[in-house]
């Protein structure tokens, strides 16, 4: 493997364990304490799209606009 998909290999790994982190412990937390760190982790994907798009990483992209469709259809049920 290259470095390149080495280091692609290691963020998916690192999103893919965080998602499931988030989603576990969301269920213990009252529901706007579920909201502010969907929020915050909307926050925190959207300025990583923006900063892999300047990059022209756009593998990067894909992945991160699949989590922030995935964080915005988690926030709806609190409209």
């Amino acid at each position: 493997m290259t470095e390149k998909q080495l280091d692609k290999l290691a963020e998916d790994i690192a999103n893919r364990v965080m998602e499931k982190f988030t989603e576990i412990s969301i269920f213990s937390l009252p529901e706007e304490d579920q909201e502010e760190i969907l929020l915050g982790e909307l926050a925190s994907a959207m300025t990583k799209l923006d900063f892999e798009l300047k990059r022209e990483n756009y593998e990067a992209c894909k992945v991160l606009k699949e989590k922030i469709t995935n964080i915005e259809n988690k926030l709806k049920k609190f409209k």
